[in-house]
């Protein structure tokens, strides 16, 4: 009679152990779902962006440092012309 009493007595605690164990998964999969939307937010907002200026800049690049020569040999045209007096 005592065996039977500890037997059931550790299936309760078993079944109130695994009812919280799965209340504790339950939650830690709400924090990785939160942690996941989060991360998908920083992807959109910050990482996108970033990754889109990155691509403009190897074909903005090339230009920038045609116009920068081509203002560089126009300085050097002008500095070579004698000013004219009023």
């Amino acid at each position: 009679m005592t065996l039977a009493i500890a037997v059931a007595l550790v299936a309760i605690f078993l079944c109130i152990t695994l009812v919280y164990f799965i209340l504790i998964l339950r939650d830690a999969n709400k924090v990785i779902a939160s942690a996941k939307d989060t991360a998908e937010k920083i992807n959109i907002y910050v990482m996108k962006p970033v990754r889109a200026v990155q691509s403009m800049g190897k074909y903005v690049g090339p230009i920038i440092k045609i116009v920068e020569k081509k203002l560089e040999e126009r300085m050097e045209d002008n500095e070579d012309k004698p000013k004219k007096k009023k």
